[in-house]
């Protein structure tokens, strides 16, 4: 009797697990988010423009601190970790480029989704007078948060391609693959704005929360050192933190010129479709209380 009734629970588990992962409804979730990204693209596009400028409204040079931002971030960076550090270090491996070049193309990946997961925080809670609107799709907000964090590191990452190409060793074939790379980056960080944005509204220190993590974060991916470089017993930590795969992905197409981790491909791949079906599915059930809580 015991095994049967054992026997129920483990299939009563399977069917919900089924459920939440079922190739249906992950397809119909992010064909929903591709529907309203195609249908609501003016209105996408006016709520990321008014995102860029809105945090430097009434200084003077507006929006443009939004771009100068992320390329003094970079050039602070490169500065400090390439060429003063990256200097003395004495790289036994062959590579096909220099140092202030590797760190560049790990960073551009990472602070992008930084920014992109701060931001998403306050996609809702920042705009409770729209949320509350019966007609307003609020689908639109947590979209439009991720392209205004995103889109000022346009100038940024032209910036590491034209280091790249013209004192890293020059830009490798696989340079090709970077709308692939930014695509999955842009899914991956939607998903994550879906959950984060609605979960916040009813825990708002998930924002601290959010960078707090960031900032740990930050030191556990291979943006800035190379993994070999990790003691053996922090090297997990490595391949535990998510966001490390984005980084991987980005280094074989900018930097390494060939796909030396094919399998940080497949599980950012994996990573990305199961954070845009189940972060908007998540996003979905949560949508009737946002009104009250706001």
């Amino acid at each position: 009797m015991m095994s049967d009734a054992v026997k129920s629970v483990a299939e009563s588990m399977g069917q919900q697990v089924l459920r939440v992962f079922s190739f249906e409804r992950s397809v119909l979730a992010i064909r929903n988010v591709v529907n309203t990204c195609l249908s609501k693209r003016e209105l996408i596009t006016e709520l990321t423009r008014r995102d860029i400028g809105a945090s430097h409204a009434g200084h003077g040079l507006g929006s443009l601190w939004s771009y100068l931002q992320p390329l003094i971030i970079i050039g602070i960076y490169l500065l400090i970790f390439g060429f003063v550090i990256g200097s003395k270090i004495a790289i036994t491996q062959t590579f096909p480029g220099d140092y202030p070049s590797y760190i560049a193309v790990g960073l551009i990946a990472w602070l992008g989704v930084q920014s992109a997961l701060v931001k998403s925080t306050g996609a809702l809670t920042g705009n409770s007078n729209l949320v509350k609107q019966v007609v307003f799709p609020i689908e639109v907000l947590p979209i439009s948060s991720v392209l205004g964090a995103l889109w000022p590191f346009g100038p940024a990452l032209l910036l590491v391609l034209a280091y790249k190409a013209m004192f890293g060793g020059g830009l490798p074939l696989t340079t090709l693959l970077l709308p692939a790379a930014m695509m999955m980056q842009v899914a991956l960080c939607i998903g994550l704005a879906f959950m984060l944005s609605g979960l916040t509204c009813f825990v708002r220190d998930l924002r601290e929360f959010v960078g707090l993590f960031c900032l740990i974060a930050m030191y556990i991916t291979p943006a800035i050192y190379l993994p070999e470089w990790v003691p053996i017993a922090f090297q997990p930590l490595l391949y535990l933190n998510p966001f490390s795969y984005l980084t991987w992905v980005y280094q074989d197409t900018l930097f390494f010129g060939k796909i030396l981790h094919p399998w940080s491909w497949v599980i950012l791949l994996v990573m990305s479709i199961l954070s845009l079906s189940c972060g908007y599915r998540l996003f979905q059930k949560l949508k009737p209380h946002y009104g009250d809580v706001l």
